[in-house]
């Protein structure tokens, strides 16, 4: 018989196997996470819509899941995965932090870890990656010309993958939006102008409604 620990236990991965907490890995360790990635990417969402369906912990309200028929994303296109390597900001003699506004309440302080350089469409971009304070999950929320048209009005959140050769990967097509696109009673923090892409996006989840 599974004791209750290991049932918690299971729960709470799944729970973020699935919902996309920040800074997950997605691939097992050693794996490179390009192999078979459509068919990832297509597993991952089938397995986030039943998770915002069944789970009881699904942000929907429960008239929206009486109704609920999957999320709405861009097709598939691998040019949004796009692989290359963090620069590390000084955490020393102190690190340098920021306040992310929420769409409701006070803002949150997180640590600015580091910057992602990419290319995309031969244009060079860069992201800035956050640490909560006193936490070690990194946290990587944007914007683009889609937001408040096709996309979240309060941006999008993106996952770091570990790349076999020490690099990491960013693949837009798992962009998801925050909880609080699906429920208001949820806090979220919002991306900063220093995240905002000044160019259209059309990867991953689409606006909700």
């Amino acid at each position: 018989m599974i004791s209750m620990r290991a049932l918690l236990f299971i729960s709470w991965l799944c729970f973020f196997l699935v919902v996309g907490r920040p800074g997950l890995i997605f691939s097992a360790a050693g794996e490179d996470p390009m192999e078979r990635r459509e068919a990832r990417l297509k597993a991952f969402r089938e397995t986030r819509d039943r998770y915002f369906k069944e789970d009881s912990h699904s942000p929907l309200k429960e008239e929206d899941r009486k109704k609920f028929n999957g999320l709405i994303y861009y097709p598939i296109d691998l040019k949004y995965a796009v692989v290359g390597g963090i620069e590390r900001y000084r955490a020393e003699p102190k690190p340098s932090y920021i306040t992310l506004a929420t769409n409701r309440g006070p803002g949150k302080k997180y640590v600015k870890y580091g910057r992602f350089d990419f290319n995309l469409e031969a244009k060079k971009y860069s992201l800035h990656i956050y640490r909560p304070a006193g936490g070690n999950e990194l946290f990587l929320p944007f914007k683009d010309k889609t937001s408040e048209t096709e996309t979240c009005r309060e941006g999008r959140y993106l996952h770091i993958e570990q790349m076999p050769d020490g690099k990491v990967l960013i693949d837009f097509n798992r962009a998801y939006n925050p909880f609080c696109e699906f429920n208001e009673k949820y806090t979220c923090p919002l991306a900063p102008p220093e995240n905002w892409i000044d160019a259209p996006i059309r990867s991953g989840e689409k606006r909700f409604r």
